[in-house]
């Protein structure tokens, strides 16, 4: 990810109405499979400017990890202690060390050549029957500028990252996409996108800040995915999540 991107992390995170019903997605998700009084000792991998970790330590003892310092630096504005400079590859913690794990935008990164590296390593600190989160990017038709703002390396569908999680020893609990109800909006942004050719110089993501209004509206239709997420998985849109278990 472009350093400037992290900068905008921080400063939108917290209220941009991706972001936040991103959040609503992820938690009625999760409640759906864990209480929230469990306590567990959870692993964000790839934690960014740190908002999601915040998120997460409402389930219990969150610990963050990444490699770019420039986000462990966002981190720590944000008064988290808890934190390792690692490469997802190869993370400096015990077998077995965690009851949780998640990794959110993270395996399509350029840089992650194999992601069953990844999803292995995962598996490597999870305790037997351990929950994994992972959410990423969806459908290669949707790349664009964004993608190339990001570093992505891939976009997924379903039923690959469903291969992939089994064969690195996960077993597929729920997989959903989201972002559906926008998604003929986004298609044809990134349509135009694409025609436009841009050079390097003028590619970015789409995180901007947007009118109060325009936000509100967002967000309450991810609102709205997120109540629908509660009872069952949809179908397409322009992220994944899935989450797992390990089986062994």
């Amino acid at each position: 990810m472009e350093k400037i991107e992290y900068r905008k992390h921080f400063e939108l995170e917290e209220n941009f109405w991706w972001f936040r019903g991103r959040r609503e997605i992820l938690r009625n998700i999760l409640l759906s499979r864990l209480k929230q009084d469990q306590k567990l000792r959870l692993l964000d991998a790839g934690c960014g400017a740190g908002y999601n970790l915040k998120f997460f330590e409402a389930f219990g003892t969150a610990f963050g990890c990444d490699y770019s310092e420039d986000a462990l630096y966002f981190c720590r504005l944000r008064g988290l202690k808890k934190l390792a400079r690692a490469d997802v590859r190869r993370l400096p913690y015990k077998n077995e060390s965690f009851d949780f794990v998640s990794l959110l935008d993270v395996i399509s990164h350029e840089s992650i050549q194999n992601d069953m590296d990844v999803l292995k390593e995962i598996g490597r600190l999870l305790k037997s029957g351990g929950t994994f989160l992972l959410a990423d990017n969806a459908l290669e038709i949707l790349g664009g500028p964004h993608d190339a703002a990001y570093h992505v390396r891939e976009r997924y569908r379903k039923k690959t990252l469903k291969r992939r999680l089994e064969a690195a020893g996960f077993t597929l609990v729920r997989g959903s996409y989201f972002n559906f109800l926008l998604l003929p909006a986004i298609f044809i942004i990134r349509l135009w996108e694409n025609l436009q050719t841009p050079k390097k110089q003028d590619v970015r993501s789409d995180l901007e800040a947007v009118h109060p209004r325009l936000n509100a509206v967002l967000y309450a239709i991810l609102q709205l995915e997120a109540f629908l997420s509660r009872h069952i998985n949809l179908p397409l849109g322009s992220s994944i999540v899935c989450l797992a278990r390990k089986r062994y």
